[in-house]
């Protein structure tokens, strides 16, 4: 691929990553639902705005310390990936959570945008991986619950932004 194509490959995965091209922006998605509904189960719902939060920054950790180390050993699937408890006991471990997500996409982002990084070199502990996939699978991941997260708000009788 030539040096203008493999930019332009970077530069939508980090688009894709970091704002989605049909959806809300997930840092602006969390940053939007206030504290109090995190917890709040919903009749219908499997899972709740804290748990569903979580789930992605535990899932983000795994995929963006994979992409650095290939020999990275993963949470046990699938309690590893959960949180115990359906709802937070304060406001500063829900902040902490959303902070630490918006530095692991920023953080997959920078792998992705450096040119030192091949997007299709395999992984050494599993040659069918590469950093095109794993950037693929977080920004597949993370629109896929921002989805959940987005529904789960308007049940709660909020505004999705």
């Amino acid at each position: 691929m030539d040096r203008s194509n493999n930019n332009k490959l970077r530069e939508q995965l980090a688009a894709l990553i970091s704002q989605g091209n049909a959806f809300t922006p997930l840092p602006q998605l969390l940053d939007s639902i206030p504290y109090e509904v995190t917890g709040q189960q919903v009749e219908g719902f499997s899972h709740t705005v804290w748990e569903l939060t979580e789930h992605l920054r535990i899932a983000l950790h795994d995929l963006v310390e994979y992409s650095k180390d290939s020999h990275f050993q993963s949470p046990p699937w699938p309690d590893g990936f959960w949180p115990d408890e359906p709802g937070l006991a304060s406001r500063e471990g829900w902040d902490e959570s959303v902070r630490q997500i918006k530095a692991l996409q920023e953080e997959m982002i920078e792998m992705v945008l450096d040119p030192a990084n091949d997007l299709f070199e395999p992984f050494v502990a599993n040659p069918d991986h590469h950093l095109l996939r794993q950037a693929t699978i977080v920004a597949e991941h993370n629109a896929y619950h921002a989805g959940q997260i987005a529904m789960l708000s308007k049940a709660l009788g909020r505004r999705v932004i």
